[in-house]
């Protein structure tokens, strides 16, 4: 997945970046509840960032928004 080897770049440079990986099939209420409609989502606080095809600029400018 492209996203999860950008996340594992990324930590790298932000190593108090915490990510929690949620499976939508085996905990659907919970991905309804953190408000996961596309995958892949990346939700930081309120924030969400999700798309078809999150690039890893997209994904960093997200995290750095959040800093």
């Amino acid at each position: 997945m492209l996203v999860d080897r950008a996340l594992t770049k990324l930590k790298k440079e932000y190593p108090q970046l915490t990510v929690e990986k949620v499976d939508i099939l085996t905990q659907p209420g919970r991905a309804l509840k953190d408000g996961v409609k596309m995958i892949p989502t990346l939700k930081a606080g309120d924030k969400i960032l999700s798309g078809i095809f999150l690039t890893s600029s997209r994904i960093r400018d997200f995290i750095q928004q959040q800093q």
